[in-house]
């Protein structure tokens, strides 16, 4: 119970950060996804179905902000967390570039949809000035942050899990 109100305080923390702070952290109107960071840090730490929930909360609080459609960020986040999760048991958390590589896929993904229902849909058709200008640039400054956050979220995985073990075995 207490890893899941630490991992809710955790999303709605990055949540207001991406959400007061998102504009004075914008490089040329770019800003980084926080959000989709933590689905699938957590997913490659935690396994599918962390990455799962956390991709989901954290997907609604996206959905409630930055999209008219209630739902498809989340769906899109828990599929990421979903696919980080795969992962779990086959990597040590020791490696960072894995989960890397799944932000820059899961966000890839997530931004190409949002350029189909936001853009592709209303007859804007210039697919590469879009990723040229929008998704890649994102994509970097995304996984930049991450780097920045990927040693204090494992920090505070181990510190949680820690905690849940202990609870368990005062259990037994």
């Amino acid at each position: 119970m207490k890893r899941k109100v630490g991992e809710l305080i955790l999303i709605l923390f990055l949540y207001l950060i991406q959400v007061t702070f998102g504009r004075n952290i914008a490089i040329g109107s770019i800003m980084p996804n926080l959000l989709i960071i933590l689905p699938v840090l957590f997913g490659f730490l935690q396994g599918k179905n962390e990455g799962m929930f956390i991709g989901f909360c954290a997907g609604l609080l996206y959905d409630l902000y930055f999209s008219n459609l209630i739902g498809v960020t989340a769906m899109v986040f828990v599929f990421a967390g979903y696919f980080a999760g795969v992962f779990y048991q086959k990597y040590e958390e020791t490696e960072a570039l894995i989960p890397l590589a799944l932000l820059m896929v899961s966000d890839f993904c997530f931004e190409f949809i949002s350029y189909i229902g936001n853009f592709l849909l209303h007859n804007k058709l210039d697919v590469l000035y879009f990723i040229s200008r929008f998704i890649l640039p994102e994509i970097v400054y995304t996984l930049f942050v991450a780097v920045i956050m990927y040693k204090p979220i494992a920090f505070l995985n181990k510190r949680l899990e820690r905690k849940d073990k202990r609870r368990l075995s005062e259990i037994d």
